[in-house]
């Protein structure tokens, strides 16, 4: 959450554009989310992951640190992210959410399904 948006109200909140790049290293797919994940973004979303999450054991890391908000949806498609990749012999990671995004996974218990990691190296590196 920006700086400006603590001091708001959320009806006062204005949406940040959300945008998505996926980007391969030579051991994972990193999808790096940026902006505003509401439901109109949420299906592009879930079907690029469940399209990663496809291939023979994929390791998908989602790169959360530019993520300023998500609803529902978008927490339903990092899972059918995850299931979709778990299928495959694979596994979904998250980097760096925000600190209001890393305390909604703990309400929802995402963090019990997914591991998070604070760093890219750590995300690619760790069994």
């Amino acid at each position: 959450m920006t700086a400006e948006r603590n001091k708001q109200t959320p009806a006062e909140w204005t949406e940040t554009p959300f945008s998505m790049e996926v980007s391969r290293l030579s051991e994972a797919t990193v999808v790096q989310l940026r902006g505003s994940c509401t439901m109109e973004h949420a299906d592009a979303m879930t079907d690029k992951l469940v399209e990663l999450a496809s291939k023979p054991q994929p390791k998908v890391i989602v790169d959360m640190a530019g993520l300023d908000f998500i609803e529902s949806t978008g927490l339903g498609g990092l899972v059918s992210g995850y299931l979709r990749a778990r299928k495959n012999e694979g596994e979904v990671r998250l980097l760096a959410p925000p600190p209001f995004i890393l305390q909604l996974l703990k309400l929802t218990r995402l963090t019990q399904l997914f591991q998070v990691f604070d760093s890219i190296d750590d995300a690619v590196n760790q069994p």
